[in-house]
């Protein structure tokens, strides 16, 4: 009889942990997940940073300033929605930028022909172009 208690609590705290991990595994419906884009065939960013021309501006400044040495490949595209290949160098943008525009500190950056390409680093995919 002992043994038997014994084995339906055992299987219980399994059926339980299993019921958990499940529910671990659903989708937040708060979180604002990715979703297909039909016109890339891929997953396109859940969130993007949508900047001002002014915050273009100081981004691009900022970027000039700070004199970063960036040498990318001429194959990379400047293009927003554009995929990045993943063996491109990207950059932290520069504090000065960062403090005008703080939403976008997730965002990396490279330089493509004088142009400022801002890149999702999550999806390596450009979410703007920043031109003079």
């Amino acid at each position: 009889m002992r043994t038997y208690v014994h084995s339906g609590v055992i299987c219980l705290a399994v059926l339980g942990g299993a019921e958990q991990a499940a529910a671990q595994l659903a989708p937040d419906p708060k979180i604002e997940q990715p979703v297909l884009d039909p016109l890339k065939g891929a997953i396109a960013p859940a969130a993007q940073v949508q900047l001002t021309p002014e915050q273009k501006i100081a981004i691009f400044n900022a970027v000039r300033q700070a004199g970063a040495k960036v040498n990318a490949p001429p194959n990379v595209p400047a293009t927003i929605g554009a995929q990045v290949p993943p063996v491109i160098e990207l950059y932290v943008l520069p504090d000065s930028a960062l403090a005008v525009v703080p939403e976008a500190k997730g965002v990396k950056f490279t330089i493509v022909e004088n142009q400022v390409v801002l890149v999702d680093p999550t999806t390596m995919r450009v979410i703007d172009v920043i031109g003079q």
